[in-house]
């Protein structure tokens, strides 16, 4: 059987962590091991010792799901009990020495059978359960398209018709969705049919994701691209009523406790401050414990109530690679970007082709545009641009308190961009991703300085 990557695991981890359930859930499970006659030729396969777990982080206990021990057979079955869907470390090992770690995926009501020989493992390994087939389908499809996209990006295949190329992918994605209900190929195929669209046909897309939502994980994909799309095409106000309407078609609670942040992020990015705090103070009652604060609160807190949009930004003072000193007062009366990255970043790295055309386009127009590069070594700054040509100026790290300035802006994730108007005040925060919407807020700032 195809195995699936490390990347995908990760990504199960991530998706099936927004949907917990109290109940508990139960996989059968099969295991036959063998070894080969060149290391043991008595045909006595026991002792080969599997535990399946639980851990929720490095410092948190083990919670041990299954264990148990090959027959002389290399034969042993049991139930593995769980209480969400996911992808949980599997141990093998013998004599007290450890043979293999690897992650089994487990869903309910599904058969895991395993099988292999040691000591080449990796080579005879079989795995075979409705999940695993449903991923080797899916892996298929993920593996033809990135080929394609390959020439795509290479210019090989001719512009008129990338569209109809990107199309037949999205069908063949949307194909596994539908044939693979309920298992965590079907999320996935969901998940990339609905980025790639959100790439070329926004419309389509948003049909698309309002036929999806018998699928738990289309809620998550509603919550950002559906969401993005009717505030775009639609305003504000549309995008709060989708936010609302989407929420009602579930009694989940999760899924309502996620709507309702990305409804109070929303009233945050729009600027409506008032009525952000007054969501955050309804989000309180309903879901946060006293002494038991989520990072997401903290983090939104912080932001609506010392750093919200229209305030004036704190005090910050870096010298360029330039010389020049760039500060919150000397910048008074100009509109400015402050860029806060490390250069190795690989998002900053994809995003950096769009930050220019960003540049080049408002430049000329009045923008400023400042990187505050976070890397510990210089050498890799220096590294970055040895690859590419620099537009604007840079701050110099010898010039400026890492610490502080994370503390002051609150920053959290790289990059983070900071919009800011010619008064000194904060015009919006763009994280991560979120810099595709920044052309509109820099367009307005301009248009009213």
């Amino acid at each position: 059987m195809q195995k699936f990557g490390y990347s995908v695991l990760v990504l199960i981890l991530i998706v099936t962590a927004c949907s917990r359930t109290p109940e508990k859930l139960e996989v059968h499970f099969e295991a036959n091991i063998s070894v080969a006659d060149s290391i043991d030729q008595t045909g006595d396969y026991s002792g080969f010792s599997f535990l399946v777990y639980n851990r929720l982080s490095v410092n948190d206990p083990i919670d041990t799901l299954f264990y148990g021990v090959t027959d002389t057979a290399g034969v042993l079955s049991g139930i593995i009990p769980f209480e969400e869907p996911g992808a949980y470390p599997l141990q093998i090992s013998r004599n007290r020495v450890n043979l293999s770690s690897m992650r089994l995926l487990l869903s309910d009501d599904d058969t895991i059978r395993f099988s292999g020989e040691f000591p080449d493992l990796s080579s005879t390994l079989d795995i075979d359960s409705r999940e695993n087939r449903a991923m080797e389908v899916y892996e298929r499809v993920d593996n033809g398209f990135n080929r394609v996209n390959l020439f795509i990006q290479t210019g090989q295949i001719a512009g008129e018709e990338i569209p109809v190329e990107l199309q037949k992918w999205v069908d063949l994605y949307w194909d596994v969705y539908e044939e693979k209900k309920g298992t965590f190929a079907s999320k996935f195929a969901l998940e990339s049919a609905i980025t790639l669209l959100e790439k070329f046909d926004r419309k389509q897309m948003y049909d698309k994701l309002n036929q999806a939502f018998d699928e738990e994980y289309a809620y998550a994909l509603a919550v950002t691209y559906g969401k993005d799309f009717v505030a775009q095409v639609r305003g504000f106000e549309a995008a709060v009523s989708y936010l609302d309407s989407v929420k009602a078609l579930t009694k989940e609670e999760n899924i309502h406790q996620t709507f309702d942040r990305a409804k109070i992020k929303l009233h945050l990015d729009s600027a409506y401050v008032e009525q952000a705090r007054s969501l955050l103070s309804r989000y309180e009652r309903n879901y946060e414990e006293e002494d038991d604060y989520s990072f997401w609160y903290k983090n939104i807190r912080f932001e609506l109530y010392e750093l919200p949009p229209g305030s004036a930004i704190p005090d910050f003072s870096f010298v360029t690679a330039a010389g020049d000193t760039i500060s919150r007062e000397n910048m008074l009366g100009q509109v400015y970007v402050l860029e806060f990255t490390e250069m190795a970043s690989r998002l900053y790295q994809q995003q950096y082709d769009e930050s220019t055309v960003v540049y080049q386009l408002y430049g000329p127009k009045g923008l400023n545009y400042f990187t505050v590069p976070f890397d510990a070594s210089v050498n890799t700054i220096l590294a970055f641009y040895e690859e590419r040509d620099r537009f604007w100026p840079i701050a110099d790290p010898p010039s400026f308190d890492k610490e502080e300035l994370k503390d002051d802006f609150n920053i959290q994730y790289f990059p983070t961009r900071i919009l800011v108007d010619e008064e000194g005040n904060l015009v919006r925060k763009y994280i991560g991703e979120e810099f595709d919407g920044i052309i509109p807020g820099i367009t307005k700032t301009l248009m009213n300085n």
